[in-house]
């Protein structure tokens, strides 16, 4: 009996282990193909020391600072390689599918916790960041960890049990700023089904110490910090259709028709069940009331993104995806068994396709160039040339992979690093670009060096709102005494040498 037991056990949780060995299978092979993009080196420099830390909660921003410290935990233990970074990413993702299932299992059933997983893994702002060093991966952890102790302290109803529920909640905002948004949506469930009839002492004390934990990334935002995400326009149409999609899972185009029929599946057969749903009181299911609450959120953000800072960025809400993967979870539960699988392996499948085909069938993503376009440089770069970069925040991931190929191409550390031309206060890829200082852009005109223009050019609002419109001039500066020696555009980057034009043998006095 015991046997049977173990065994009926093991059949209930195997598709926990299938959707940690999706993940796995998906990621692992994709980690080391391209080098880091920005966002990625942003957070390798921020966690070189803690004083890197501090200097960026005192000047420019605080979000995922929990990211950042775990991160400077990590680096002394491998080779800072791009799978060994990325690697602490899908760690965090894997441990997200433990509470992930139990909260699920506490919420409803078995069978519900094991389609949340298996749609978990294939989610698309889940895999976009089970791939990337960033803090959002940590994100999906804390809201994981979030609502499996909510669930637990609603059906115990102890205090310790709130306390601590409320104290994951403050501290998952340390991941992401985004991640407060999960505590209402929990909040909104509880009055779904219960109305006013709440544990109002027990949620006090949670608040309370979602409160003091939460309290010191308020306390200690920069007062300029929103200058970090000034890029963010007001979403267009086609624009907030993209995210959307995003938002639910999808992203390419052979995953949108798979959750269309999952989503048109659903409304027929709630329809078809619509009298059952309103004799038994279905419909306030705790999973209907994260399902409103998650709509609510989105569409609060979305309206913000109009009236004040534009937020509504897909990758942004990743940390609620845990609560959404339930809600796909219950909703998979009410097919027809042969309708469910064959959506589920259709999802798995073509999240699959979606997320390897750029690794296959396309260039290299813009995002990642700066690794190539370093080793561009690198391969005619002379101790006596100048690099520029424009606009300035492009210094670091050019330093970044300079500093990366040093020992292979510069033991001796002669070759130059980019010459930071832009006057005023330098920021780490957000805010204002600062006016160029055309005095010392003329002074290395006139040093007789070649000199190496690594840029980024775009013509949209965003730039030109945010004053990264000089290049054009600089170049015409550099060739009012320089030749072009070489140049190579890679869509909006492009590498150019300006060289001293060569006198010809009559000239010469």
């Amino acid at each position: 009996m015991d046997g049977q037991l173990l065994r009926a056990r093991i059949l209930c949780y195997l598709p926990l282990l299938v959707a940690a060995i999706y993940l796995v299978v998906v990621t692992v092979p994709v980690l080391g193909i391209y080098g880091l993009w920005f966002d990625e080196i942003f957070s390798v420099e921020m966690s070189q020391d803690f004083s890197s830390v501090l200097r960026m909660v005192q000047t420019q921003e605080n979000n995922m600072l929990l990211h950042y410290l775990l991160l400077r935990l990590w680096l002394p233990l491998g080779d800072g390689g791009e799978v060994f970074l990325r690697l602490s990413s899908l760690l965090l993702v894997l441990l997200s599918l433990l509470p992930l299932h139990a909260a699920a299992r506490r919420l409803s059933n078995i069978a519900v916790a094991n389609y949340s997983c298996l749609f978990y893994v294939s989610h698309y702002l889940v895999l976009q960041h089970a791939e990337v060093c960033r803090g959002y991966s940590l994100s999906l952890l804390m809201t994981s960890l979030l609502c499996w102790r909510w669930i637990v302290a609603w059906q115990n109803g102890k205090n310790r049990d709130w306390i601590i529920a409320g104290f994951l909640g403050g501290l998952a905002v340390w991941s992401h700023y985004f991640a407060a948004l999960a505590t209402p949506v929990l909040l909104f469930a509880m009055v779904w089904r219960d109305g006013l009839r709440q544990p109002w002492r027990q949620l006090c004390l949670s608040a309370l110490a979602w409160v003091l934990a939460a309290l010191p990334i308020f306390l200690t935002r920069p007062p300029d910090g929103a200058a970090q995400i000034s890029w963010a326009d007001i979403p267009t149409l086609y624009a907030t259709q993209g995210t959307l999609w995003m938002l639910s899972g999808v992203d390419g185009g052979f995953e949108k028709p798979t959750l269309a029929i999952l989503f048109a599946a659903v409304v027929f057969i709630l329809f078809l069940r619509r009298q059952q749903w309103r004799a038994a009181h279905d419909w306030r299911n705790p999973v209907v009331g994260i399902a409103a609450g998650l709509l609510l959120t989105v569409l609060a953000v979305l309206l913000e993104s109009f009236v004040g800072q534009p937020l509504f960025v897909p990758r942004f809400f990743t940390p609620l995806a845990p609560l959404y993967s339930v809600v796909i979870g219950a909703m998979l539960v009410l097919l027809w068994p042969w309708l469910r699988y064959s959506l589920l392996v259709a999802i798995l499948a073509t999240s699959f396709y979606e997320t390897w085909r750029p690794f296959v069938t396309e260039p290299v993503p813009l995002r990642f160039w700066w690794k190539p376009m370093v080793l561009q440089v690198l391969q005619d770069l002379q101790p006596g040339d100048v690099i520029l970069v424009y606009p300035s925040f492009l210094r670091m991931p050019v330093d970044y992979y300079l500093d990366y190929f040093s020992d292979r191409y510069d033991p001796q550390k002669k070759l130059p690093r980019p010459t930071e031309y832009a006057s005023g206060y330098y920021r780490q890829g957000g805010g204002d670009e600062p006016e160029p200082d055309w005095q010392e852009i003329k002074r290395l005109t006139d040093s007789g060096a070649r000199i190496w223009l690594l840029a980024e050019e775009k013509n949209n609002p965003n730039w030109r709102r945010l004053h990264r419109t000089h290049l054009p001039t600089i170049r015409s500066q550099l060739l009012q005494s320089r030749v072009p020696g070489y140049e190579k555009h890679y869509y909006s980057f492009s590498i150019q040498r300006f060289d001293m034009p060569r006198q010809h043998p009559d000239s010469a006095p």
